[in-house]
């Protein structure tokens, strides 16, 4: 009997471990089937972000509050770097489609293959890095992180992890708003307290204008839009040989700051600098000819006297 008792205590005790190992098992289960961050790292703390395809490269540094080109020390679209880490830190991933490398390939998230890589830092350190590969369907792409051999599908599109320079620039880095002076080769349009004045540098008077003095009491509208609204289309590497001589040349004031612009025309190209960049940018023909206009009207001149 006592045999019988110790048997039945033994048999109890062994279906309670079963019982709790199971219940482990499929709380794990459980668990692991629930959505998790692709990425866990501190996020407040990147401050470098690096962008790799097959043939283009863009580095994206974070200096106090403002991103910028690190390989060319421009403005970037703070509010596009912000989505895009947004959505990396929204990824959420489950159950991997593929957990072994020979499937990298076939989903194009190979270190040969990825079609993007994209590396996350603070500082020196490198805080995360994820191949991104082929598109399963609309706005979802293959990942993987580096040095992991699970492969998922995440909510990502292509679009929105652009390699190349300019797709990031701020291509409005070089407006000017509040402007109060504007001064070219032989003219001077200055903001007084209620209107605009025109004067002239040289002995020269406006020609093809029957009330000059009217003239003088108008705004410079289309100059103003212009240089307000100016947008660049990208950043010239390699910079061409320009013509000093023929460039158009501007000094634009806007209460204590103060710009110098330099405009070319190059073999049917349109170029323009500022003089707190050291690159040269490509802008629209449209906007060149509309200073160009400007610059003739308000040049004309013509000799006084004999």
């Amino acid at each position: 009997m006592k045999h019988i008792k110790i048997w039945l205590i033994s048999l109890l005790v062994i279906q309670l471990i079963l019982v709790a190992g199971l219940w482990w098992y499929a709380e794990n289960q459980s668990n692991n089937n629930l959505p998790h961050a692709l990425l866990n790292i501190h996020w407040e703390d990147v401050d470098k972000v690096m962008i790799t395809s097959d043939n283009d490269t863009v580095s994206l540094g974070r200096q106090d509050a403002q991103w910028q080109l690190l390989e060319h020390g421009l403005p970037v679209q703070n509010s596009r770097v912000k989505d895009l880490l947004d959505k990396l830190e929204q990824l959420q991933v489950k159950w991997p489609i593929a957990s072994n490398k020979t499937s990298h390939s076939r989903f194009e998230v190979s270190e040969e293959e990825a079609q993007r890589r994209i590396a996350l830092h603070s500082g020196d350190r490198v805080f995360g890095e994820i191949l991104i590969g082929s598109s399963p369907g609309l706005k979802q792409l293959h990942v993987r992180k580096a040095g992991s051999d699970e492969v998922y599908v995440v909510a990502l599109d292509l679009a929105d992890i652009p390699p190349k320079t300019t797709d990031w620039l701020d291509k409005s880095l070089l407006s000017a708003k509040n402007i109060d002076r504007i001064e070219g080769d032989n003219f001077v349009w200055a903001q007084t307290r209620n209107d605009w004045q025109l004067s002239r540098k040289g002995p020269a008077v406006l020609i093809d204008q029957e009330n000059p003095v009217a003239e003088n009491k108008q705004k410079p509208d289309s100059l103003l839009s212009t240089l307000e609204k100016l947008r660049v289309t990208g950043v010239m590497e390699d910079r061409p040989d320009l013509a000093e001589s023929a460039a158009i040349k501007l000094d634009v004031t806007s209460g204590n700051n103060s710009w110098h612009y330099t405009l070319h025309e190059h073999n049917g190209r349109h170029f323009i600098q500022r003089n707190d960049f050291n690159s040269l940018f490509i802008f629209l023909k449209s906007d060149y000819e509309k200073i160009e206009r400007s610059r003739i009207r308000w040049n004309r001149s013509e000799k006084v006297g004999p």
